[in-house]
């Protein structure tokens, strides 16, 4: 828990009870709540937040949640990291009542970790109002967002690298994994765009107007990294195509070489199919009694091969 003092601009942690029984002019709270620990429910009481708000913060998962009411506002913003190869991703529900930010999350949130470590410097310098702690979460937010879509570009780069040299059809899971991950980050980061919109352009006591404008600004963040992962989208797309085509080209360059193979044998097959039939000697076949036959057959296959691959490399079908 961390006490913040608008009035000294001093920093400190603080316990529960602290929370719950202090009320000092310009002190602010953050209260922090893992929803898994078992004792995350009592962890509310005193905090002047209405039942229905925490049955909701500690049930299911809600993305773009924006929720009003007469004590308290709530909204849920939803993390992407990339945990290995793949998205994982973190919901978190921030509630700010009358002198308490909570955030409720489930296990540890990369970008909370964030907050936790650089709000105290930027608290001294920028902090005016108690909405800081809401400016710092969503801003940490995005530029968490900012690093997965960069780590998930050099996903890419290294599937459009491996199409040209020797692959299998494992690299159609990986696209479409990949694929999913872009759809499934874009989903988040349009609904967490949602929830800046809301606080950005409607008035409320929980949210000052002084923070408001900086909110606005972000919402035209998370517009550019969208449209940069839609741009990752169709580069994975194109590439599909591309290796797609490269197969083809390299199937129609198999079928090409045997295609050759078909067409010079298929005189020299039937030359050995006519002097394979079983024929009088003396009168049907007499060339077969002839003492250069054999040199003559093998004569008219060389020639019958190399013209027909002189034929063919100069109109370059091979």
């Amino acid at each position: 828990m961390a006490r913040l003092d608008f009035t000294t601009k001093t920093e400190r942690l603080s316990s529960l009870e602290e929370v719950r029984t202090s009320r000092g002019e310009g002190v602010y709270y953050w209260v922090d709540i893992d929803a898994l620990h078992p004792e995350a429910r009592e962890a509310f009481r005193g905090l002047d937040i209405n039942d229905t708000v925490i049955t909701e913060a500690l049930g299911l998962d809600v993305d773009g949640r924006h929720d009003v009411y007469d004590d308290c506002l709530h909204v849920a913003v939803t993390s992407g990291t990339l945990e290995g190869e793949r998205l994982a991703r973190s919901h978190v529900d921030i509630i700010i009542a009358g002198h308490v930010m909570v955030t409720v999350r489930r296990g540890p949130v990369e970008f909370l970790e964030q907050v936790r470590r650089r709000y105290r410097q930027d608290f001294v310098k920028f902090a005016r109002s108690p909405s800081f702690l809401l400016y710092e979460c969503f801003d940490t937010l995005i530029q968490s967002y900012r690093r997965t879509i960069q780590r998930m570009g050099v996903q890419v780069e290294k599937v459009q690298s491996r199409i040209f040299g020797e692959v299998d059809d494992g690299i159609f899971t990986e696209v479409s994994e990949l694929t999913q991950d872009h759809l499934v980050l874009r989903k988040i980061m349009l609904a967490v765009r949602e929830v800046m919109h809301e606080l950005a352009t409607r008035r409320s006591p929980f949210v000052s107007e002084t923070a408001q404008p900086f909110l606005d600004r972000m919402v035209d963040s998370v517009d550019r990294l969208a449209s940069d992962l839609g741009v990752g989208r169709e580069i994975l797309s194109e590439t599909l195509n591309l290796y797609m085509g490269i197969v083809s080209y390299r199937t129609n360059s198999i079928v090409k070489r045997l295609t050759v193979v078909s067409v010079i044998f298929m005189p020299l097959t039937f030359l050995c199919g006519v002097y394979g039939m079983n024929f009088d000697t003396n009168t049907m076949m007499p060339e077969l009694t002839w003492p250069y036959g054999y040199r003559a057959f093998w004569v008219a296959v060389v020639v019958i091969t190399a013209s027909l691959l002189l034929y063919m490399r100069r109109k370059r079908w091979i």
